[in-house]
């Protein structure tokens, strides 16, 4: 079996939830845990997150793999995947697709599929950010953090370490040939809720309608949130998930 750690909750057909950076299973997907009454939930500790092991090489060379092996492990299951857990689930959804019953990907940033499109400004942008806080150190992160848990203080050594996924070679041909439903998840980013944080939206809203298309995928947009529906709009995710999975059909 895996030996990374899983937070299961429930019976029944599985589904697998794989969270993003600066957090772990239980803190990126909580109100989850309601789906459980009628699904098994199985929520991911990526490597180096958590309460999972370490890794050298942290982020989405690793975790595919490791992703891919519990689908198989569990005989198949719908996936989840927010931020970089996206990023990660298309690719293990890429190396298992006969092991996928579903997959719903919030805000992949997924950003060199958008290279020779509108937001090549936007992705020149982004990379800078990511690499700027690879280069942070624990002094750095003392002096504008504080009250940490250990949890926490690992995810940040963790994110600060992992790979960039902007250019993760996501399997496009592998996941439009794929028959099971396919969501891409996104947050409208409204700025009376969320201001200054124009660029970032129109980063996400770009990369989620490429990669849908590239996919023959289904785009679903929460208007009252930003990066975080499944927190946000709980309620209203969860049906979108029990949706989804009511329309696949079990392996």
């Amino acid at each position: 079996m895996s030996d990374l750690h899983l937070e299961v909750f429930g019976d029944g057909e599985p589904a697998v939830f794989v969270h993003g950076s600066f957090g772990w299973g239980l803190d990126t997907f909580p109100h989850q845990r309601a789906l459980a009454d009628r699904y098994r939930v199985i929520l991911v500790d990526r490597r180096g997150f958590g309460d999972s092991p370490p890794a050298e090489d942290v982020g989405w060379p690793t975790d595919m793999h490791d992703i891919a092996r519990l689908l198989s492990e569990v005989g198949g299951a719908h996936l989840v995947g927010q931020s970089y857990g996206a990023v990660v689930s298309l690719l293990a959804a890429g190396l298992r697709p006969d092991a996928v019953r579903s997959l719903v990907a919030i805000e992949p940033p997924a950003f060199e599929i958008a290279k020779g499109h509108e937001a090549d400004t936007i992705i020149g942008a982004q990379k800078p950010v990511f690499e700027r806080a690879g280069a942070m150190t624990a002094r750095d992160i003392n002096d504008r953090m504080a009250a940490f848990t250990l949890k926490d203080w690992a995810a940040i050594e963790s994110t600060r370490r992992e790979r960039w996924p902007g250019d993760a070679p996501i399997p496009l041909d592998v996941l439009a040939a794929a028959p099971f439903p396919k969501v891409l998840a996104r947050g409208a980013w409204r700025p009376d809720l969320f201001p200054g944080r124009e660029t970032t939206a129109q980063a996400h809203r770009i990369v989620c309608e490429i990669m849908a298309e590239a996919i023959n995928a289904s785009v679903v947009v929460f208007n009252d949130s930003a990066h975080n529906p499944q927190m946000e709009e709980a309620e209203r995710f969860n049906a979108l998930l029990q949706q989804v999975w009511q329309s696949a059909h079990p392996s």
